[in-house]
């Protein structure tokens, strides 16, 4: 999963950053810093932690959003009562190309906090499993690695990430070619989210 896999994990909304690294204000960063909150790190099940990403991976999924090729994630917005936005790709309208870079390598500069969750150590065991056999090359180091541009897996909540693989599976997400077929039962997902969620503890 990268440009590599562009992990265009639908609720990647990506945090403006009031006046940070230079980047100009936006209509769109209340809604982003209540999902996101200026450090990245997101408590909500429903939210990936951004920070500690490559710049590449975060710059692609702004580009992404903004181009409409990652699913705007109406139900999500229409669910929180302060964001008064349609969608992501909304909140992203009004940013321009340099906006983006410098937002990106803002939040690349962040450090990845992983979200206390519980672990199913047996499904978790399964998931290390169909890792290591299906989805190691483009994830390594468990999916922990930013440097491989795939986003960080390890370590996000288990809601999100069973979220996004099931969007890959059911091709409501864009596939790089060449990704391998990802025809996981929902115990199959289940157990890699655990195991990404282990990984980052």
């Amino acid at each position: 999963m990268n440009m590599k896999f562009s992990y265009k994990l639908a609720g990647f909304g990506f945090a403006a950053v009031f006046g940070l690294a230079g980047v100009v204000m936006a209509d769109a960063n209340d809604a982003c810093i209540a999902c996101h909150g200026d450090d990245g790190t997101s408590n909500d099940p429903k939210v990936p932690v951004i920070a500690g990403a490559s710049d590449f991976y975060l710059e692609s999924q702004l580009f992404l959003f903004a181009d409409g090729d990652r699913p705007c994630v109406e139900d999500f917005f229409a669910a929180k009562e302060d964001v008064d936005l349609a969608d992501h790709c909304a909140a992203l309208e009004g940013f321009s190309e340099d906006e983006k870079v410098e937002l990106a390598e803002y939040y690349s500069g962040k450090p990845f906090v992983a979200p206390a969750q519980e672990i199913d150590a047996a499904l978790a065991d399964q998931g290390k499993s169909i890792h290591d056999r299906s989805c190691a090359r483009c994830h390594s180091n468990d999916g922990g690695l930013a440097l491989d541009d795939a986003g960080i897996l390890a370590g996000q909540q288990k809601h999100y990430l069973v979220h996004q693989i099931t969007a890959y599976r059911d091709g409501e997400r864009w596939v790089p070619d060449g990704k391998p077929d990802m025809d996981y039962t929902d115990e199959q997902i289940q157990a890699l989210a655990e195991h990404y969620a282990r990984a980052g503890q």
